[in-house]
């Protein structure tokens, strides 16, 4: 008897489809912790996690990037001019050079 190769290759899509949702699961959550951790303003998550949900797409090593406040500031680099706010920081202390430009 011939085997049907339609289920087989439905189960092999499925389980890819169900890995990529873990991977970017642990993504979003690893970038909501490192938002948190540095004191990122909440109104900035979304965009945050979807940075960095697309950082560890595009890594060989998604699963071992370095949570460190430097992805926020690489982040804040790339993203900075589409806000109005001078930092992405909660604790945030403007500079004088901050309040002439900014001001």
């Amino acid at each position: 008897m011939i085997e049907n190769p339609v289920p087989t290759k439905t189960m092999q899509d499925k389980d890819k489809t169900y890995l990529a949702n873990q991977f970017d699961e642990h993504c979003s959550d690893t970038a909501r912790s490192i938002a948190k951790q540095f004191n990122l303003l909440p109104s900035f998550y979304d965009e945050f996690i979807e940075y960095f949900t697309d950082l560890c797409r595009e890594s060989d090593n998604g699963y071992s990037l370095i949570n460190d406040k430097s992805l926020i500031d690489d982040w804040w680099e790339e993203n900075s001019d589409i806000y109005d706010d001078p930092s992405p920081y909660q604790d945030y202390e403007p500079t004088d050079i901050d309040l002439l430009n900014h001001g």
